[in-house]
């Protein structure tokens, strides 16, 4: 990030806005997952571009004469899947004041979530999408997500020990190495 231009203009160089990260990180995660076309990052350039690179050669996109096919991907949920992750959703009741109404966000006949505000993704990032996911995906692509999760929960306190400071540094380049195995490359924009 030092070699962007306006980086070196910049008062506080090193402060990041966790919140608008962890949102950026929150529509990426929920798009992909429910596959909400327009916003997804899983798409047929992004399956050429693995095909250029030479890497996951099962992602490969094929084409059998008259059309394209995109093989599923190991995030690739199904239509149950997404059903069951927003009814997971939908039903969830939290104390008056602590988010949004999580429910009013979620649209069960399109199997989407619209109008998710900041705070509503960090509510999101850090307790409901681990509980969401808890059994709709596979367990390395669960674990990857649930310790990017855990990742934020822990950035964002209010008191961070600075000697965990290090450990966190390390543990973010493992959930960046995981996440980059399991999903798009595209996927990490934010």
């Amino acid at each position: 990030m030092f070699d962007l231009p306006y980086w070196s203009n910049l008062n506080v160089r090193h402060c990041i806005d966790v919140m608008h990260m962890e949102t950026n990180v929150c529509d990426n995660v929920i798009d992909t997952l429910l596959n909400i076309q327009g916003k997804i990052k899983d798409n047929l350039n992004t399956y050429q571009d693995l095909a250029e690179m030479g890497i996951r050669d099962q992602l490969h996109p094929r084409f059998d004469g008259k059309k394209i096919y995109l093989p599923l991907s190991c995030h690739t949920l199904s239509r149950k899947e997404k059903i069951s992750f927003c009814q997971c959703l939908r039903r969830v009741k939290v104390p008056q004041g602590y988010s949004s109404n999580i429910k009013s966000l979620v649209q069960l006949n399109d199997l989407k979530l619209v109008g998710l505000k900041s705070h509503d993704c960090h509510v999101l990032m850090q307790q409901l999408l681990v509980m969401a996911i808890r059994d709709i995906l596979p367990n390395k692509v669960r674990h990857a997500i649930t310790h990017l999760c855990f990742f934020f929960n822990a950035i964002c306190k209010k008191v961070i020990d600075p000697i965990k400071l290090d450990e966190f540094k390390n543990e973010v380049v493992i959930i960046l190495c995981q996440l980059e195995m399991y999903f798009p490359p595209s996927f990490l924009t934010s």
